[in-house]
């Protein structure tokens, strides 16, 4: 199969206004737990740090972004590469959760895989199917669990939310028929919550359609130690209705 290696640069577009299309499901929801405030990772600048710091950060990791063997980077999950693509963007939500200048560019990595193999499947059902799927305010008697997580979806698919190299991934495997449209969101929610409710926004995809059998993933430089919800958002006639999720303390 061929694959497919883009590189990006489109520092300056501000995800901020693809969520001006996204209509009325996005709208904020209630959380049972607010996020507390986090220290940056060692190697971040500091909140408030002068913006040449941040520039000269941001740089460093773009180019390890763009040195990755990503097809290593795949096959640690048990799945052949197909795609990946590094994009520059302005990411306020991500900017802000750090303490960076709101117009700082920083770069995002997406994914396409194929996860089919064995192994792979073994590691996405390492969850118990449904569990990480409880909805705001739903009480749990256990906090999160760290490391990779994995949970089944309202559609046909797993969603999984996971830590690599550095860097927050959330990916959607469809196990449908035929193919739907739609984003991969991630979340910040307190590392002592219960439930992968919605929190922050800390990192938004871009729109997609997934075919049979196929996995798409987002990632971005962690920063910060906290509970990620990754959560998988489906195209409808109008807006997006959230279709799953996984969460995890990362």
């Amino acid at each position: 199969m061929s694959r497919c290696r883009t590189v990006h640069r489109r520092a300056g577009v501000l995800l901020g206004a693809a969520a001006l299309v996204l209509g009325l499901a996005l709208a904020p929801t209630s959380a049972p737990a607010a996020v507390a405030a986090s220290e940056n990772l060692p190697g971040v600048p500091e909140p408030g740090s002068p913006d040449h710091v941040w520039e000269s950060w941001a740089a460093e990791e773009r180019a390890q972004a763009e040195a990755t063997d990503w097809d290593a980077d795949a096959a640690t999950r048990g799945c052949e590469l197909q795609e990946v693509e590094i994009s520059d963007e302005v990411d306020v939500d991500y900017n802000r959760a750090m303490g960076a200048p709101d117009d700082l560019a920083t770069h995002r990595v997406d994914l396409v895989e194929d996860c089919s193999s064995p192994e792979a499947e073994r590691l996405m059902g390492t969850a118990e199917d449904g569990a990480a799927d409880a909805p705001a305010g739903d009480v749990r008697t256990l906090a999160l669990s760290s490391g990779t997580s994995c949970s089944s979806t309202h559609g046909p698919g797993t969603a999984c939310v996971y830590k690599s190299s550095g860097r927050i991934y959330a990916s959607w495997k469809y196990r449908g028929s035929g193919s739907v449209s739609g984003f991969l969101r991630i979340y910040q929610i307190s590392s002592s919550a219960s439930g992968c409710y919605r929190g922050s926004t800390w990192l938004t995809g871009p729109s997609s359609t997934w075919s049979s059998g196929m996995t798409r993933s987002i990632s971005k430089t962690k920063t910060t130690s906290t509970g990620y919800s990754g959560h998988i958002w489906k195209k409808v006639t109008f807006g997006h209705t959230d279709w799953g999720s996984a969460c995890s303390r990362l």
